[in-house]
């Protein structure tokens, strides 16, 4: 499994403008969206993913898609799905890893560019997403 990004950078980034595109993938497909809302992504997987945690799927809506993204625990595996674009992966460890180092990754961009994003609502939630995986490398 494989989540790759690749942010927008015609101009200086702006956590108000985070666009970019993403792709998720596993060995049986991706979802591949371009020109989106990097931040809201995240956040909807990070919310999928603590739904998936707790054995409840969930249905998302990203406000700037016209899709909804919807995370779903099959028999023996995990299901993520956006419009007609799917991946299944057995690992939910996999998926947490995953997302994690994509994260960091994301916001080192900012860090980088020494852009303080404690003001910014969705920005909050990855970073306490952050913080948290940060804890368990430690443990």
């Amino acid at each position: 499994m494989k989540i790759l990004f690749s942010l927008d950078r015609e101009e200086k980034i702006d956590p108000n403008d985070a666009l970019g595109d993403i792709i998720i993938s596993s060995d049986d497909g991706e979802i591949s969206v371009r020109s989106t809302y990097l931040d809201s992504w995240f956040s909807a997987l990070i919310e999928g993913y603590d739904s998936l945690q707790k054995n409840q799927n969930i249905k998302i809506d990203i406000i700037e898609e016209p899709e909804s993204i919807t995370f779903e625990r099959l028999f023996n595996k995990f299901k993520i799905s956006y419009g007609k674009q799917h991946i299944t992966f057995k690992k939910i460890e996999d998926f947490y890893q995953c997302l994690s180092i994509t994260i960091k990754d994301f916001m080192q961009q900012f860090e980088q560019e020494n852009i303080k994003l404690s003001s910014y609502p969705l920005f909050t939630e990855i970073c306490h997403f952050q913080n948290h995986f940060k804890i368990k490398e430690l443990i």
